[in-house]
């Protein structure tokens, strides 16, 4: 029962993503996730702020573009 309503969650989060991200937002959003499926360990054992460097230093994202969309995704998940 608790797999489906997790399931029903991110649906809902990836229906207000697509609702609410600009275009330029998604495909940098996509990026992100590209990048978290290839250094997931990374990800998983740093902290935020070495993220976010890691993002601006070795992929090359603006770092006030990745501030706005982390902030709306993190604003999305808490509703």
């Amino acid at each position: 029962m608790m797999n489906s309503k997790n399931n029903k969650d991110i649906k809902s989060i990836k229906r207000k993503l697509d609702r609410l991200l600009t275009d330029e937002e998604k495909v940098l959003y996509k990026k992100v996730l590209e990048d978290i499926a290839k250094n997931e360990d990374f990800y998983n054992t740093s902290s935020p702020e070495e993220i976010t460097a890691h993002l601006v230093n070795n992929c090359g994202f603006d770092k006030i573009s990745i501030y706005k969309l982390f902030k709306k995704i993190t604003l999305i998940s808490e509703e």
